[in-house]
């Protein structure tokens, strides 16, 4: 690299060295990553070379002791574990363990709302904090589609996705055991808009007139059956989907 000077390789893999192209005149260490062909550059803040050496030393330990237990060697932004974690997802799409709509909402709850929030986070500094403030920072910053506020029903979906990238950081081993988070915000359960009197005065007069019209009893016996099913979803509260599961 043309920007490298002063090089000292201080043994096989560790190398220290003074760049041009900043104002101070500090040292930097190169880590060779053993078994692959990827470096770590580190800035060992100071420009002492005694004190410089013995850091680059310390920061080659370092390297070796996080590859022997298997603690991660790079930092990982948030966005960069997200894209990861859909990638997963898709995978898993691919053959057949979740639905292909799956990936889809998480890529877009990820892209749209949570990279907002802390897409460039490293991920082991995400801190129940930030976890816990997610529900109030959602709704300073966005209007629901169907109200002003954005409902607890979406904030409670994100929040999976959101717990379900970190559960992929700490399995790929991101982040330790003791950074997950405790516990979920209490959101009010969703609660679906009730019919009026006059909706359901409607449905009654206009259904059982509907039901008297039938010329065969076979019509009539399908049209109460039509009728008791649109009254139970109205009594129940039921929609889409859970009238399937009626069906």
């Amino acid at each position: 690299m043309a920007f490298l000077t002063d090089k000292q390789e201080l043994k096989p893999g560790l190398v220290m060295f003074l760049r041009t192209d900043v104002a101070h005149r500090n040292w930097y260490c190169r880590i060779k990553i053993p078994e692959t062909d990827r470096y770590k550059t580190i800035s060992l803040k100071t420009a002492d070379i005694d004190a410089a050496r013995d850091r680059a030393y310390d920061h080659d330990a370092d390297i070796r002791f996080r590859i022997k237990h298997e603690v991660p060697i790079f930092n990982r932004s948030f966005s960069q574990v997200g894209a990861e974690y859909v990638a997963a997802q898709k995978r898993r799409a691919a053959t057949g363990q979740v639905s292909d709509a799956r990936w889809r909402k998480c890529e877009s709850v990820i892209e749209a709302q949570l990279n907002r929030y802390l897409g460039s986070t490293q991920i082991h500094l995400v801190s129940q904090d930030r976890w816990d403030d997610y529900p109030t920072w959602r709704r300073e910053n966005s209007k629901g589609r169907l109200r002003a506020l954005v409902s607890d029903a979406t904030i409670r979906f994100e929040m999976s996705i959101f717990h379900g990238v970190m559960t992929y950081a700490l399995k790929k081993r991101y982040i330790s055991a003791d950074q997950m988070f405790e516990g979920r915000p209490k959101l009010a359960k969703m609660r679906r808009d009730a019919f009026s009197p006059e909706e359901y005065r409607k449905l009654h007069s206009v259904r059982r007139a509907w039901i008297k019209k039938a010329k065969r009893p076979s019509s009539a016996w399908y049209r109460t059956v039509t009728y008791n099913f649109i009254l139970i979803m109205c009594n129940t509260g039921m929609r889409p989907p859970e009238a399937k599961n009626l069906r």
